[in-house]
């Protein structure tokens, strides 16, 4: 089961700025939005964006470093080494297995800045 990205604690109101997309560089970025956390993913398959929790433990995937594997498909969490398809969300491996982040939908406005849709 994947949780709705409104049904996490503080989640923000539709239509939040999230950053200015020239500040993105290729790979993860790791936001908070007051208290709600939220990983970035911008790569040639586009931008898009998860809530930073692993639905394993609900513990931020980046709490120990960089998430994003080797070969920029994946992202692994570093608390428990589930594994998570780095475009889907979807689990691929270990704990991820079963269940899937949680999808932010976000947009680029025209001012640049992306936010959720």
């Amino acid at each position: 089961m994947v949780l709705d990205w409104t049904d996490f604690p503080d989640a923000p109101a539709r239509g939040t700025p999230l950053c200015e997309d020239s500040a993105l560089g290729q790979g993860v970025t790791a936001l908070a939005l007051g208290e709600f956390p939220v990983l970035v993913i911008k790569d040639d398959g586009g931008t898009r964006a998860f809530v930073n929790a692993c639905p394993h433990q609900f513990l931020p995937l980046d709490s120990r470093g960089d998430v994003l594997g080797a070969d920029g498909t994946r992202l692994i969490c570093t608390n428990h080494d589930a594994v998570f398809d780095a475009h889907t969300g979807q689990g691929v491996a270990g704990f991820g297995l079963n269940c899937a982040l949680s999808p932010i939908p976000i947009a680029l406005s025209d001012d640049h800045w992306v936010i959720e849709g």
